[in-house]
């Protein structure tokens, strides 16, 4: 029986899970979830059977950018990376832990936010549109 948008192992942390002495699987949209994930956490061209996979933001955090174009710079990569997976149609928002519209909604998140960005970290929200027509919502940490 074939799952919408594949099968695989379950990581946690980034280690396989067992149940009972069983690898423990996901499938059809944690699966995607988990992949896409993986993806942004992946460095741009270190797998070496696919060196177009991954994120690539090595350049983002190692030359002297101010924050718009820093922000600019991992919307584009944060795109082409998740928009390269054939499951997804379409990135439609990616959202940054800063925006104002999200910090006016919780203004506790502003002081968090600003001391995450000192260490080169910054948490985003990507909507997207899979192939099914169903959206996704990935809550990632991008940085260095």
């Amino acid at each position: 029986m074939t799952t919408p948008f594949g099968r695989g192992l379950l990581l946690e942390d980034g280690d396989l899970v067992l149940a009972q002495g069983r690898l423990r699987e996901v499938e059809s949209t944690a699966n995607l979830s988990q992949a896409l994930t993986l993806r942004v956490l992946t460095p741009f061209g270190s797998d070496p059977f696919n060196t177009g996979y991954g994120l690539d933001i090595e350049g983002v955090f190692t030359e002297a950018n101010p924050v718009p174009m820093v922000k600019q710079l991992i919307q584009a990569n944060l795109v082409r990376a998740l928009g390269t997976d054939p499951r997804v149609r379409d990135v439609r928002e990616v959202v940054f832990d800063d925006d104002p519209d999200l910090l006016a909604a919780n203004p506790a998140l502003a002081a968090a936010a600003r001391s995450a960005h000192h260490r080169r970290l910054w948490t985003v929200r990507v909507v997207l549109d899979t192939v099914a027509g169903d959206p996704l919502t990935l809550l990632v940490d991008v940085g260095v």
